[in-house]
Order: C-alpha cells, then structure tokens, then sequence
C-alpha cells in the first residue's frame, strides 16, 4: 500500500466518524444539554443586547451629572461617540474573532471573548471624570472594548447553538437564544428606571 493510498483510507474514516457524529447529535432527543446550550448562549445574547442599549439610557442620566450647564444634555458629537463606539468594536470583533474560532477552535475563544465583555462592563461602570480624559472619553474607550467582545459574542454563541442541536428543535433553540436580545433591551430600560426612581429625590434637590 502506498502512501497516498494510506492517506486517503484515513481521510475517508475520518469523514465516516464526523458524520456519524453529527448524524448522533441530529437524532438526539432533546434533554439538558440542550437546554444548557441555550442557556448558556441565551445569556450572553441578554447581556449583548442590555450591553448595547443601556447607554441611551445612561446618556441622558449623564446629562443631568455632567452638562448641566448645557440643558443637562450631552453635546451631540459626544452623544454619537458614546453610542456608535460599541458598534466600532463589534465590528473588528466579529472579523477577529471568527478568524480565531476557526484557527484555534469555537469553545476556547468563546470563553476569552466573555472575559472580555465582563472586564470591559466592569470598566465602564467604574468610569470617572479626571484631569487627563473625561468621563465620556473613558466610557467610550471601555466601550470599544466591550463591543470587541460583543462581536465575538454574536458568531459563537449562534454558531455553537447550531452545532450542538438536534434538527427536530435546532429552529426553536436558535430562536430562544435571539430572543433574549429582546428581554436584553427590555432589562437595560427597566433597570434606567428603578435607577431613576430610587435617586428621585437627590434629583430633584439638585
């Protein structure tokens, strides 16, 4: 037997073991697993999503702390800064990061990028004025780290969804996981207005 004839019998029983497997995971009931996977991806989808769209909320409360001397309103060109910088990071995320799932592998980036979203959230909430940057210039720098994460976030978490259903309920979890982008969104306002709320009163003394 020659080598190349070698190389192609391996090459043939590598292929018959990849779709036995994924023949295993597409007629498997549906169980915990599944329902873990959707957890798992659901929750970064929610905290993408609460990530995301808090800061319009947090940018009027910035308003009213930090410009009060411009109708407690964030100058536009700031306001679009804020908003937009998220989106700048997501975008050089998503091209980084399914360049490095598919060199390094799905699971092993998947953690990095959640690391990176939790450190950049935690930075962005400690956020503060200072001599050298502004408050909204340091919010902006965490925030293009956070959406770095986020876009690495986005591809994983679907295609990883995807990978581990079966076909009977693959359509019902991808939907699951999307939908918590919603309840995201939903969270991120809710949260504005206890906030809100519960400094009503320091508000309005001021």
């Amino acid at each position: 037997m020659t080598t190349k004839e070698a190389n192609e019998i391996q090459e043939v029983d590598y292929l018959d073991k990849r779709r036995a497997a994924l023949e295993e995971i597409d007629n498997a009931k549906f169980g915990w697993f599944h329902i873990r996977a959707c957890l798992v991806a659901g929750t970064g989808f929610f905290m993408d999503a609460y990530d995301i769209f808090a800061v319009n909320f947090a940018s009027a409360m910035l308003g009213y702390v930090y410009f009060a001397n411009q109708n407690n309103t964030v100058p536009n060109n700031i306001d679009l800064g804020l908003k937009v910088s998220a989106s700048i990071g997501t975008l050089l995320g998503q091209l980084i990061f399914g360049w490095m799932a598919d060199r390094l592998g799905r699971k092993r980036m998947y953690g990095i990028e959640l690391m990176i979203i939790i450190v950049a959230t935690l930075g962005s909430s400690v956020s503060g004025d200072g001599y050298a940057v502004t408050v909204c210039g340091t919010i902006m720098f965490w925030r293009v780290i956070l959406g770095f994460g986020i876009g690495g976030d986005y591809p994983l978490s679907a295609i990883i969804t995807s990978e581990f259903a079966n076909k009977k309920n693959r359509g019902a979890m991808m939907a699951a996981v999307f939908a918590m982008q919603g309840f995201g969104i939903l969270s991120a306002a809710i949260v504005a207005l206890i906030v809100v709320a519960s400094f009503k009163n320091r508000i309005q003394d001021d």
